[in-house]
């Protein structure tokens, strides 16, 4: 049910999304750019705090990540810093880098969540393992209205 309700949060989100990535000037850019930045940074702190249970004690992302190696979910934390880099180099193509590793880091995001929770036998469920998995989507659409270079986006959507 948390999953579903991810989904229509980031589809609400998503036509704001779009009407914005249609403008491209460098100011727009800019607090896009800030905007991705902001999210792997929350998604890299997130990893601190506990995403083992709702209540009570629990292990952090980043225990979770150590404990179970073979889940990936390390991997999910090193590619956030490495975007973190890209997309603070300034360069385009390296921006473009990112947002494609972004993609990957959401396939290995839920991959390791799927694999930790077949090996504890129990969905792994906390506010900032949820509130990860949102940052992720977002994460997602955020890139891609950063790299986008068409002005006349919406207007090429069916319902424009």
């Amino acid at each position: 049910m948390a999953y579903f309700v991810i989904l229509v949060v980031v589809a609400l989100l998503s036509p704001f999304l779009i009407s914005t990535a249609s403008k491209q000037g460098k100011k727009h850019k800019n607090r896009l750019l800030h905007f991705c930045l902001l999210i792997l940074t929350a998604q890299i702190l997130l990893g601190l705090l506990n995403w083992e249970t709702f209540e009570g004690p629990g292990r952090t992302g980043f225990g979770l990540a150590q404990a179970f190696p073979n889940s990936l979910l390390w991997t999910f934390f090193t590619i956030s810093a490495a975007q973190i880099a890209l997309l603070l180099s300034g360069k385009p193509g390296l921006t473009t880098v990112a947002v494609v590793l972004n993609f990957c880091n959401s396939i290995l995001f839920f991959m390791g969540m799927i694999r930790i929770s077949d090996s504890l036998g129990t969905q792994i469920f906390s506010i900032p393992a949820v509130a990860c998995t949102f940052l992720v989507l977002i994460g997602n659409i955020a890139g891609l209205t950063l790299i986008n270079k068409d002005r006349k986006l919406i207007s090429k959507l069916p319902w424009s």
